[in-house]
């Protein structure tokens, strides 16, 4: 005698309103677990203990990384609600916390940045992992840095003597000869990485800041450091957390021959012109990122921050777009960026987004109230985020969940609620929010001395789904 099999209301059913039904109960079990992890651990979300070795955090002090265990935890919910989603994407990944949090799940990961150095770090981050050679490689590079007696200097661009003493440009060089003669590119970009960080560590740049700001005269005349020295230093510090994290990966099985086991794509991209889609119909199940809080100008200035760095690393290396014209000035990075162009405000749009977006129709009209001469800056930056997101819906499945973290700013005195304009916007696309938590900015790296910057102490985290 067969057996019943009890048939489910989706086999009976078959059709949109099952699926609807489907994701009804997906966002209630995601609602509930945000719930009851913020229940158990009310510093889950600002403060949560992790070990920074397992996701090389440490190996370039990029600005603003997201906590990756704050990350995790989301991402971990959403996967457990959603079973299907096989894939992620970043269209602002930075460092690539977010791509280093996906991993340990075994998904697919995307990622692209407009800043070069970030692609660099996300590639170094995601690997392919080549402990062994690495190791090797340590050795013979410090016998070539060693044997290396030249004074010629390897850069030349505007202001090279104002951000380097004469010895520290000549010990500079002599590392960047020695990482160009290693054949290995994944090594090379490894060491590339740690160059930069050596760059930010011996420039006449303050380091307190992310904007490009030399030291005083006589502070930079009292400076007595070797880039060799911290070169070397933070070379055998970094494989140590290097290895760490390869092992961690290495533990979840996602780690095979030194590669990670899923699929790995990063490009050096505007988001505001377009996302990177593999196929011709809509690609991503699950959207993970954190974009800028306004203009880079006035919040981080990513590309500033990067400008030193990238004038020591032979671009090509990086990527086969990355060129000069990325260096063109200290601010082309930044300008490149969301509301880094306010001379060109396409009028059609603004009136169109101001009648979207509630909020941002009252905060626009308070800073001409306030500051008229502020208001372009504000809505370049909001109307180049509304851009993205229309290439963002493009390409994500219907049903499809996205995390963001963002946060507040303040401009001519008055706040900006990136949150509440973030989710009109979304909500217009057709997007729906399914549940928000709030956490301090604790662990963010920011900007302390930007007037901006140092007003931002709270970021919301917004999960929507994308109506099917």
């Amino acid at each position: 005698m067969l057996s019943q099999r009890k048939i489910t209301f989706y086999e009976l059913i078959p059709n949109k309103i099952g699926v609807v039904d489907r994701y009804i109960e997906i966002d209630k079990r995601i609602i509930s677990e945000v719930t009851k992890a913020t229940g158990e651990n009310s510093n889950i979300w600002t403060c949560p203990e992790f070990n920074r070795r397992e996701y090389l955090r440490n190996f370039f002090q990029y600005p603003a990384m997201m906590v990756p265990v704050v990350q995790r935890k989301l991402i971990e919910i959403v996967l457990q609600a959603d079973s299907e989603i096989k894939n992620m994407v970043d269209p602002f990944m930075g460092s690539a916390t977010t791509l280093a949090a996906c991993m340990e799940t075994g998904i697919d990961c995307y990622g692209f940045d407009i800043n070069p150095l970030a692609i660099l770090i996300a590639k170094v981050r995601t690997g392919p992992y080549f402990l062994n050679d690495l190791k090797h490689s340590q050795s013979q590079l410090v016998e070539n840095i060693g044997a290396d007696k030249s004074e010629y200097i390897e850069v030349d661009f505007r202001g090279l003597s104002k951000w380097f003493k004469p010895e520290i440009a000549k010990e500079l060089s002599r590392l960047v000869r020695a990482i160009r003669k290693v054949d290995n590119l994944s090594i090379r970009r490894f060491l590339w990485v740690i160059l930069s960080e050596t760059v930010r560590l011996t420039s006449n740049d303050r380091t307190s800041t992310f904007k490009l700001h030399a030291r005083p005269q006589e502070e930079i005349l009292n400076r007595n450091l070797s880039a060799t020295d911290l070169f070397k230093y933070h070379l055998a510090k970094s494989l140590e957390d290097y290895r760490t994290h390869v092992d961690y990966l290495t533990k979840f099985g996602m780690v095979h021959n030194g590669s990670y086991t899923g699929n790995v794509e990063i490009k050096l991209l505007n988001s505001k012109d377009g996302i990177f889609n593999p196929t011709a119909e809509p690609f991503y199940d699950l959207l993970v990122t954190s974009p800028p809080y306004g203009d880079n100008k006035t919040t981080v200035t990513y590309g500033q921050h990067s400008y030193l760095p990238l004038q020591w690393i032979d671009l090509p290396d990086i990527d086969e777009t990355a060129t000069r014209d990325f260096l063109r000035t200290t601010s082309e990075i930044d300008r490149r960026s969301l509301g880094g162009i306010t001379s060109q405000l396409n009028q059609v749009d603004l009136i169109s987004l101001l009648e979207i977006s509630p909020t941002f129709r009252n905060t626009y009209q308070s800073i001409i109230n306030t500051n008229e001469n502020k208001h372009n800056k504000v809505a370049a930056f909001i109307l180049d985020l509304n851009k993205t997101l229309d290439n963002i819906f493009q390409v994500l499945k219907k049903n499809s969940y996205q995390i963001w973290t963002i946060g507040n700013r303040r401009v001519a005195g008055l706040t900006i609620p990136n949150s509440k304009i973030l989710i009109e916007l979304i909500e217009s696309k057709g997007g729906k929010l399914v549940t928000q938590v709030e956490r301090e900015i604790i662990n963010k790296r920011m900007a302390k001395r930007n007037k901006d910057t140092a007003l931002m102490n709270n970021e919301d985290i917004l999960i929507f789904r994308k109506l099917g």
